[in-house]
C-alpha cells in the first residue's frame, strides 16, 4: 500500500536530514519556497504562503506513489486536511514528528546558509502551537524522531508520579528531564503574574496534584501546566496547553511501565483540550478533535480540579511562599 509521511516540526529540528534517509519522493515546501523566492529570511505572509502551498499540493497530489511531504504541519487542522485528501486517493498516512528543544532547533537554523535562516520569532511561534497528532485525525500512525531525549533515564512510570507527589513538580522536573530541555523549566517556579493566579505556576501545578481524586486526574495534573515556563510572556501564557501536550507526548514515548489503566492517547488530550473547558467544550472544538464523550467528561472533571487549585483571594502584589520541601 502506496504511503503518505507527513513530517512535522520546526525550521531547523531536522526534517529535510530526515527525509533523505527515507529514499522516498521528497516534496518539500522549504524548496518551493526558495524556488519562488530565492530565501526563507524573508516572505512568510499569508500570501506568501498561499503561493508556496498551492504550488506544493499541486505538485504532491499529482504524484500517485509514496511520498514525503516536508512541511512544517503543526497544527491538527492542516494535517487533517491533508490526511482526509491522501485517504481519498487510497494513501496510508503516517505522521513523523521531527522534535528537538527550541533552542536546539534555533541553534540549527543558525548554521544554515544565509538564505535558508528562519527568523526566529517565526520558529517560536511554530514550536508554541505545535499540536501532537492524533491517529484516525489526522494520521493512521505516527513516530517520533529525535536527537534529544526528554527524559534523563530509563524512567519507571510510578517512580515519576511519587515523586510529583511527595516532592513536588518542580524537583521531579530536575531530577528527571533532560538537560537539552531544562532550559525549557526554568520559570516553572516563578509567580504566574496575573491576577487569576496568585501563586507560583509549580504551586498551581502541586496543589491540583492533591486535588485529584483518581490516577487519571493525577497525571493529567501532572503534566497540564508544564508549558506555562517556556509559553510566559508578560503574564500570558498563549499557547501553554499545546506546549505541555506535546511535553505529555514525549514523556509517553519514553517513560516505562505504564500502568494499563492509564492511555496516553486520552491523557495527551486532557492536556490539550484542558483550557477548552473553562469557557465549556463547543461542539466545533468537540467535531474538529473528534472528541469521545468520555474525554469531553474527563476534561469537564480536570477543569473543577483546575478551578480550585489557585489562589485568587490575595491582593495582586502578594507573594504566594512555597511550603519547604
Amino acid at each position: 500500500m502506496k504511503t503518505a509521511i507527513i513530517l512535522v516540526g520546526v525550521p531547523g529540528s531536522g526534517k529535510s536530514t530526515y527525509a533523505k534517509k527515507l529514499n522516498l519522493m521528497h516534496f518539500s515546501s522549504d524548496m518551493i519556497r526558495l524556488e519562488l523566492f530565492g530565501t526563507l529570511r524573508k516572505h512568510h505572509t499569508p500570501k506568501d504562503d498561499e503561493r508556496v502551498f498551492k504550488l506544493l499540493h499541486d505538485r504532491v497530489f499529482s504524484y500517485e506513489d509514496s511520498l514525503i511531504f516536508d512541511a512544517t504541519n503543526i497544527t491538527r487542522a492542516i494535517r487533517t486536511a491533508l490526511y482526509n485528501q491522501f485517504k481519498a486517493r487510497g494513501y496510508r498516512v503516517e505522521i513523523h514528528l521531527v522534535l528537538e528543544p527550541l533552542m536546539f532547533a534555533k541553534y540549527q537554523n543558525e548554521k544554515r546558509a544565509y538564505e535558508k535562516v528562519v527568523p526566529f520569532h517565526i520558529i517560536n511561534h511554530m514550536y508554541k502551537f505545535m499540536a501532537p497528532p492524533r491517529i484516525g485525525l489526522d494520521c493512521d500512525a505516527y513516530k517520533i524522531i529525535s536527537q534529544s531525549t526528554f527524559l534523563n533515564r530509563p524512567t519507571n512510570y510510578l517512580d515519576f508520579v511519587e515523586s510529583a507527589k511527595s516532592v513536588g513538580i518542580y524537583k521531579t522536573v530536575l531530577k528527571y528531564i533532560s538537560a537539552a530541555y531544562l532550559p525549557e523549566f526554568e520559570r516553572l517556579n516563578d509567580n504566574h503574574d496575573t491576577p487569576y493566579h496568585l501563586e507560583d505556576i509549580d504551586v498551581h501545578i502541586d496543589m491540583c496534584i492533591k486535588n485529584a481524586p483518581n490516577d487519571i486526574m493525577l497525571i493529567a495534573s501532572i503534566l497540564h501546566d508544564l508549558g506555562k515556563s517556556q509559553a510566559k510572556e508578560n503574564g500570558h501564557y498563549k499557547g501553554h496547553e499545546t506546549i505541555s501536550s506535546m511535553y505529555a507526548l514525549r514523556f509517553f514515548d519514553e517513560i516505562k511501565n505504564i500502568p494499563k489503566h492509564i492511555v496516553p492517547r486520552d491523557i495527551i488530550e486532557i492536556v490539550l483540550q484542558h483550557m477548552q473547558a473553562h469557557k465549556g467544550i463547543s461542539k466545533d472544538v468537540i467535531e474538529k478533535n473528534q472528541l469521545e464523550p468520555h474525554i469531553v467528561e474527563a476534561v469537564t472533571e480536570f477543569n473543577a480540579i483546575d478551578e480550585v487549585s489557585r489562589i485568587t483571594n490575595m491582593p495582586p502584589n502578594k507573594k504566594v511562599h512555597k511550603p519547604i520541601r
